[in-house]
């Protein structure tokens, strides 16, 4: 199973010449991927190092039109759920579930009246709507999604009448004018609990999918409803990177605790887990 974790804690300090960051994560062991994917995601701009205490990442700039954007990224992070696997970049919007009072987070009970069970259990179009803008509020506010060219989903291992991550893919794809790619499952279901490690895993799950061929020299967002084990996830960056896409990135709408080393199952200091208001204006936030 992948290591998980997220920014816990941001303290700021601005002067006339420079602004700086201070960025708590935990657990400590993912302090080495949140540094790697902060040089990623920001500028060239903002210097990102160790800071001190231990433990801590600081960021700096000399430009202060930097500042803000930079803290909203930092913000999206501390209320999400960051993912170590073989992506590029991989996350998911919120916990699924509260381990300590067995209660579903909100954004995971949303996407249950979301998702499709059939006939007795069908997607509620209410929760569908709430899904779709919190996702595109999300992506809004972060950097690197601005750089992917196609977006494509985890398909269903059974046939629906609605399906959510395909939805998801539609709606994305529509407001940042995406290429939308398609994957499509040769029908076998992976095993939950398969033994070996998430990217063994991955390479046989891979062979059960197809890509698109227009994945070549493509930046992809493949995006997924609920983030378990990983297995599936990979499985779609394996299929995508087989048909030549150059880079994936990773969303899930939430993330399962049990199946992820280091992220804690209790509600203690998460943050609300969908945005203020799900209305979503446009992608305008500016990243200097």
């Amino acid at each position: 199973m992948p290591d998980c974790g997220r920014i816990v804690e941001i303290r700021s300090s601005r002067t006339a010449g420079e602004w700086s960051l201070i960025v708590t994560t935990r657990p400590m062991f993912m302090l080495d991927h949140f540094n790697t994917l902060l040089k990623r995601a920001l500028p060239a701009g903002v210097d990102v190092r160790a800071g001190a205490p231990p433990g801590t990442i600081l960021l700096t700039s000399g430009r202060p039109e930097q500042f803000e954007s930079t803290r909203l990224f930092l913000e999206l992070l501390r209320g999400s759920v960051t993912i170590d696997d073989e992506a590029v970049m991989s996350h998911a919007m919120g916990l699924h579930w509260f381990a300590d009072i067995k209660e579903r987070s909100q954004l995971g009970d949303l996407v249950e009246r979301a998702k499709d069970y059939g006939q007795s259990n069908p997607s509620e179009p209410e929760a569908v709507e709430q899904v779709r803008n919190a996702t595109l509020s999300w992506l809004a506010a972060h950097p690197v999604i601005r750089s992917v060219d196609a977006v494509a989903a985890i398909p269903g291992t059974k046939p629906k009448d609605f399906d959510l991550p395909a939805a998801l893919a539609d709606a994305i794809g529509g407001r940042l004018g995406l290429r939308r790619l398609w994957l499509r499952s040769r029908n076998q279901r992976p095993q939950k609990g398969q033994s070996g490690s998430t990217m063994s895993s991955a390479r046989s799950l891979g062979a059960m999918m197809n890509a698109d061929r227009d994945a070549f020299g493509r930046r992809v967002l493949l995006v997924d409803d609920i983030y378990r084990s990983g297995n599936t996830m990979m499985a779609g960056l394996t299929a995508l990177r087989r048909a030549g896409a150059t880079a994936v990135i990773c969303l899930a709408l939430t993330k399962t605790a049990r199946d992820c080393n280091g992220l804690p199952a209790g509600v203690d200091n998460w943050p609300d887990e969908l945005p203020e208001t799900l209305e979503v204006e446009g992608f305008d936030v500016p990243f200097c």
